[in-house]
């Protein structure tokens, strides 16, 4: 995660921060035409811009882990047990309820 997340800022700065500093210079230095140079800076800005947004969202908040921990894994086996006491529980006092209703249906008779 940690690797995609680098990339993601190196990219968004080379873009951002590159492709301005290289019109700048190539209009001060070669005479490149001004306004085509703020254009491409400000086109070049907002690409920067959505490619951040767009690869935080997808890259590294995006991401899921695939596999669950040790102690995940170990966490759910406790759950599921006691889930199952919980429910043998349940079917125990069922069996008492079934027994105390049929004792009054026969003290009702």
């Amino acid at each position: 995660m940690a690797k995609s997340a680098a990339l993601i800022a190196l990219s968004v700065v080379a873009i951002g921060l590159g492709v301005p500093a290289s019109i700048l210079y190539m209009s001060i230095f070669y005479g490149f035409s001004h306004i085509v140079a703020g254009i491409i800076a400000v086109v070049s800005l907002f690409v920067a811009g959505a490619m951040g947004f767009f690869g935080i969202v997808s890259g590294p908040l995006g991401e899921r882990p695939i596999g669950l921990s040790d102690s995940e894994i170990e966490k759910l086996k406790m759950m599921r047990a006691h889930q199952r006491a919980t429910l043998e529980e349940l079917d125990d006092i069922i069996v008492v309820l079934e027994e105390i209703r049929d004792l009054l249906r026969a003290v009702e008779e």
